[in-house]
């Protein structure tokens, strides 16, 4: 058995390998009768331009990675002669002529079964794959990027304005653009790094050489245009940008999406080129208009230049323009050596709220080819690597190294937003966003907040105000420090906590965090949902919050990032129970009788471990977002509950695997999807088994069942899945009237099955209102209408099992999304 998988590991990487082999054929040309040389004859593969002329002793040779299955061999006053090539190997073939003696014969005209434009990108389709990059058996190059920002959207107004007026700066850099309308910089971004990539297996390596940026940044800014910073490839069927899928106009199927004319032929530099323009067949599919410049040979792209299609249903980019241009590096392989982005962001086209230009400008040069390094070397703990003093370059390296130099307003926006950072105005501006994001107000090396928890409502405290404080970057981007306080004028009681975030290892992630915690909180709430002390819980809820629990928690917690693909977490936590409402806590005592109990303690060590290929962020001081991984992400947990420790009056062990999965399917939108499975070993009391996630309010959670009660089923051993589609615009962009709204259809599903051992009741009874499962999963679906205004989405939600008497088993649930 083992020996048979080893011949299919060896096969199968045989025929991987074989997509970066050249095609060699070599031989010579003769005279069928005399066997004389036929110096001069012209041999090329058939149905291409690729071949050669057979040298003074009748010999030829062709290497080439655009071979076809036959070889063309003629010379004057001969018969033509098409002989079978095998591709990809090194053969030899000899070509015997025979003399010409037929009379002519007669000659037919008849129109083109298809247009020239249908022809030639035929041509560029089934040369696609061996244009592509990803042929190569290795490559690498250096890579400039500059990346700015822009306010954009200002008029005369903007400079007529008295706030305006005091800020000198500002007047000396404000430039104009194509609509004559002034923007403004605020962000510039360089880098200089080099890039290495190998083929079978794959693996990449960047080293950033240089990097800095200046103006204003924040994380929630680079969330919106992290795109801008990922490889856009031409050749792939769908261009990702935005979470939005755009039909490559050099897709297998963009013939069904675009219509192409082509319109010019011309020498780009030494080549000859072909003008192939495309405009989309229907008003609302992501796709772009542009053109794009064939090579006449090798049927590759070397230049494209597009923007994106009037009417797609995309929000908020009222434009989005770039331009790729490709070179020659090897013989016969084409690389990407230039490369801008724009991206026009504003509300909505005609918008007098101020917009911004995301503008990126790449070039790549040095480019070595299939020339492979050790397998050591492309090892990598990190995505991306930074060299020690890559953010610390002087003046000079950046004026020696940049691949293009800077424009007058590029190299001052450092001084303007110096000169900005000084007056109240510009601060106040830049405050009110930071609010708008975060929910606090920086106040100097503090943050006041939170804005979305002031003021709540639930049965136990009535009414509920707080306040949290923490230190902002400008205290440290190292250490952070936050607490909160809170009061119920129900209970009478203070809630307060305190955290602490330090930043072990900021060269590659390590995060310690340690907190404090003592406050009211719903057991078997998603852990996206809002807090029980938040306004939204309080404005949107369902049904009342009758099965609360008080909550004293403290503990500690470490993340690490092993490596590019690795992060790793663990941490102990002590925590405390009290029951509020309905959850009261009761158990039978050795005589059988009943007796309540107070408070349960438990003490946990928890350790978890993280998996996903090729995931890349976006990180600020202490938060990072994901900038998307096409791969699963799978993670392990244990949590190990230890009796005796701090007062702790259980023993479990609780086994999780999680995997999620945010699949992009082209023009059919997008796909998450999950499964879960769990194990608990020993006894605990209910509320550290397994409480699956309810929702009781209106507002939709995405994590969560959204017609489950809380603690309305309780399991020690459980499995589940969910899935939900986001159509976009696939369905709706199609019906007359309703496209102009661009709506998004999106379908979801929910179910999960477990069950309850009764050897948990010893330890506390199991509630009434507790159900079990017995052998009916539970389960629900919903369909919905997302893009409502831009912001909104709508679902009408299924409950399909394990409805009550009287229940209504649907229900509207909404919520809002800024998406693109």
């Amino acid at each position: 058995m083992i020996f048979r998988l080893s011949l299919v590991l060896v096969f199968s990487w045989l025929a991987a390998s074989a997509v970066a082999q050249q095609t060699k054929v070599y031989g010579k040309v003769t005279d069928a009768v005399t066997g004389e040389m036929l110096p001069g004859a012209r041999v090329r593969f058939y149905d291409s331009k690729i071949g050669a002329i057979a040298d003074s002793t009748g010999y030829f040779e062709i290497e080439t990675y655009y071979a076809t299955d036959s070889l063309q061999v003629s010379f004057f006053g001969y018969k033509t002669k098409t002989v079978f090539v095998r591709k990809d190997i090194s053969q030899e073939i000899n070509v015997k002529l025979n003399v010409l003696t037929a009379e002519i014969e007669e000659v037919f005209v008849k129109p083109p079964d298809e247009l020239p434009s249908t022809r030639l990108h035929k041509r560029v389709i089934k040369h696609k794959d061996i244009n592509n990059k990803e042929k190569l058996d290795a490559y690498e190059y250096e890579l400039y990027n500059k990346i700015q920002f822009d306010v954009n959207n200002i008029g005369e107004k903007f400079n007529k304005m008295p706030m305006i007026k005091r800020l000198d700066m500002v007047m000396d850099y404000l430039d104009s653009a194509e609509n004559g309308k002034s923007y403004l910089p605020f962000l510039l971004s360089e880098s200089i790094s080099n890039f290495y990539f190998k083929n079978n297996p794959k693996k990449k390596r960047e080293v950033i050489t240089a990097s800095k940026i200046t103006g204003i940044d924040n994380i929630q800014l680079n969330q919106i245009v992290g795109d801008m910073y990922l490889d856009m490839n031409i050749y792939d069927n769908n261009l990702i940008l935005f979470d939005r899928s755009f039909v490559s106009p050099v897709s297998n199927f963009a013939r069904n999406f675009y219509r192409f004319y082509l319109d010019d032929s011309t020498f780009i530099g030494n080549q000859w080129c072909y003008k192939l323009r495309f405009v989309p067949k229907r008003v609302g599919d992501v796709t772009f208009e542009g053109e794009m410049w064939i090579h006449d040979t090798t049927y590759a792209v070397k230049q494209v230049s597009a923007r994106i299609s009037p009417g797609a249903n995309i929000n908020y980019v009222q434009d989005l323009y770039f331009e790729q241009e490709f070179n020659l590096v090897a013989k016969e392989v084409w690389m990407l050596t230039k490369e801008k982005l724009i991206i026009d962001l504003k509300l909505t086209k005609n918008s007098k709220v101020y917009g911004f230009f995301a503008r990126k400008s790449s070039s790549r040069k040095y480019y070595v080819v299939n020339r492979q390094r050790q397998d050591d070397f492309y090892n990598s703990n990190s995505t991306v690597e930074y060299e020690d003093s890559s953010e610390v370059r002087s003046e000079a390296y950046w004026k020696a190294h940049r691949h293009q130099p800077l424009s007058i307003q590029e190299e001052g926006i450092v001084e303007m937003i110096d000169s900005l950072e000084n007056t109240r105005i510009f601060r106040t501006m830049k405050n009110l966003a930071y609010l708008g994001t975060t929910g606090y107000v920086p106040i100097g090396l503090f943050e006041l907040g939170n804005a979305y928890s002031l003021l709540s409502f639930n049965p136990v405290e009535s009414f509920r105000t707080g306040l949290a404080l923490r230190t902002s970057n400008k205290f440290s981007r190292v250490i952070e420090l936050g607490g909160k306080v809170a009061y119920g004028w129900g209970d009478e009681r203070f809630k307060y906590g305190g955290s602490l975030r330090w930043n072990v290892t900021r060269k590659k992630r390590g995060l310690l965090s340690v907190y404090y915690n003592y406050d009211i909180e719903q057991i078997g709430q998603s852990p996206t949902a809002a807090s029980v002390g938040s306004t939204f819980n309080t404005l949107f809820r369902t049904g009342p919050l009758d099965k609360l629990t008080f909550v004293e928690k403290t503990g500690f917690n470490f993340e690490k990032d092993v490596k590019k693909d690795l992060v790793l977490f663990g941490g102990f936590e002590w925590k405390e129970y009290t029951p509020l409402g309905l959850a009261n806590y009761q158990r039978y005592d050795a005589d059988s009788n009943l007796v309540n109990i107070s408070k349960v303690q438990t003490a946990e060590i928890t350790a978890r471990i993280r998996w996903t290929k090729d995931e890349e962020f976006i990180s600020g001081a202490f938060d990072r977002t994901s900038l998307r991984s096409k791969y699963p992400i799978f993670s392990v947990q244990g949590i190990f509950g230890i009796k005796g420790v701090f007062g702790s009056d259980y023993a479990y062990q609780k086994i999780e695997f999680q995997m999620t999965h945010n699949r992009n399917v082209g023009v059919w939108g997008y796909l998450k999807y999950g499964i879960n499975a769990g194990y608990i070993f020993g006894t605990a009391a209910y509320p550290f088994l397994k409480v699956h996630e309810g929702n009781q309010s209106y507002w939709l959670l995405t994590s969560a069942f959204n017609k489950l009660n809380f603690f309305e089923f309780v399991s020690d051993k459980y499995i589940g899945g969910n899935i939900e589609h986001h159509w976009e615009g696939l369905f709706f962009d199609r019906l007359p009237l309703i496209k102009k709204l661009k709506w998004r259809l999106v379908t979801s599903g929910r179910i999960v099955y477990g069950s309850l051992d009764d050897r948990h009741s010893k330890e506390m009874i199991i509630p009434s209102f507790t159900k079990k499962f017995g052998a009916v999963p539970y389960a629900e679906t919903a369909v919905g209408v997302e893009n409502i205004f831009k912001f909104f989405r709508v679902d009408l939600v299924w409950r399909m099992t394990h409805l009550d008497p009287g229940m209504n088993p649907l229900g509207v649930r909404a919520r809002w999304s800024f998406t693109f």
